[in-house]
């Protein structure tokens, strides 16, 4: 291969380095090509200029952002701070004490408790829920006594049998809920019962007067005891076949009386017969915090005078258990109260104080 041949091949392969030309005798040469880098590298400088600016840029505005969001957390959180140590109170009074003069200070503070009361309760001045369908002292709206003796009923005045619990809590109200027929209904008690060697805050309330500190039965035909539609320990007031009806004072109520260690828990069952409107049936039951396993049941009205129901307590449907009644005539009387000790098996019998 001859030197022409040579260039020629270099020449194809190296354009951009090396220009063919002929000389002014005809004769092809080559001579390096001139190659301006300059406006290269100006170009590639500005883009990495452009690029600097713009990540100056981003942290610029990354760290106005952090100082902005310092600024506001360092006006909030004394505010937070504060508030949540206006908001909780002394737990007792600060006494504060000047030994040159003998001089003591007390710092008390006063703590707000908000009621809410579901009607038909209401707040009444004293600050406590009363239920304006029932409660004779405010029957129908807050300060409106019934005279004499009449009571409140459904919100009116009237000589129809009352609620005798002063602040009763509604388990079952028919001013407010209808009737009821063959029902029961749990209630979540705030301290312990016994009964027999059961002792629980979770009991069970019929409307066929009966209540249960365990399984219950909505069953309304009265039998001897031990009952077997009943496997738990089981207190029978007055189980028959009742029926409450709507729009009247009639319900299943219950209240916590008194103070640690004798605090008394008191239901009041106020119903009718089924079928029999005119029958009343007014009760209460009775547990005593510093008697367990007593309890009392108090009768106010009975129009059969006990001729249809059973009347006692039982541990279980085998027993133990005691009957002071079954479907006995004038076994109850208005004002009777009867005491039954599950502890001892002994019941007693007496009149209302």
């Amino acid at each position: 291969m001859n030197e022409k041949s040579i260039l020629n091949k270099f020449f194809k392969n190296n354009q951009s380095i090396w220009l063919k030309m002929k000389s002014p005798f005809g004769e092809e040469q080559y001579i390096p090509r001139i190659i301006d880098i300059t406006a290269g590298n100006l170009e590639q400088n500005k883009n990495k200029s452009r690029r600097m600016k713009r990540c100056l840029s981003i942290l610029l505005t990354l760290l106005t952002m952090m100082i902005l969001a310092l600024s506001i957390l360092a006006i909030i959180i004394p505010i937070l701070l504060l508030r949540r140590k206006s908001s909780t109170p002394p737990l007792s009074p600060i006494i504060v004490a000047n030994s040159s003069n003998n001089i003591t200070t007390v710092v008390t503070t006063t703590t707000t408790t908000i009621i809410n009361c579901i009607y038909p309760n209401l707040i009444s001045p004293l600050g406590t829920c009363v239920n304006i369908m029932i409660d004779s002292k405010n029957c129908g709206q807050l300060n409106n006594v019934c005279p004499g003796n009449s009571t409140c009923s459904a919100g009116i005045c009237n000589n129809v049998p009352g609620i005798q619990l002063d602040n009763a809590n509604a388990i079952f109200s028919s001013a407010t809920n209808g009737s009821a027929d063959d029902q029961m209904y749990k209630v979540t008690l705030p301290w312990n019962i016994t009964l027999y060697n059961t002792t629980t805050n979770e009991v069970t309330v019929t409307s066929d007067g009966v209540l249960c500190l365990g399984n219950c039965s909505t069953s309304y035909t009265e039998s001897r005891l031990p009952a077997r539609v009943f496997d738990s320990a089981t207190a029978f007031p007055f189980w028959d076949d009742l029926y409450i009806y709507a729009n009247t004072s009639q319900g299943i109520y219950y209240q916590d009386e008194g103070d640690i260690p004798q605090r008394t828990l008191i239901f009041e069952y106020y119903m009718s017969h089924y079928v029999e409107k005119d029958q009343f049936y007014h009760f209460q039951v009775t547990f005593f915090e510093n008697f367990p396993g007593v309890v009392q049941y108090k009768y106010f009205d009975a129009t059969d005078h006990g001729d249809t129901c059973t009347i006692g307590v039982q541990a279980s449907k085998t027993g133990p258990f005691i009957m002071y009644s079954y479907d006995q005539p004038n076994s109850v009387q208005t004002n009777m109260t009867i005491y039954f000790d599950t502890i001892h098996e002994s019941f007693n019998v007496s009149n209302i104080n």
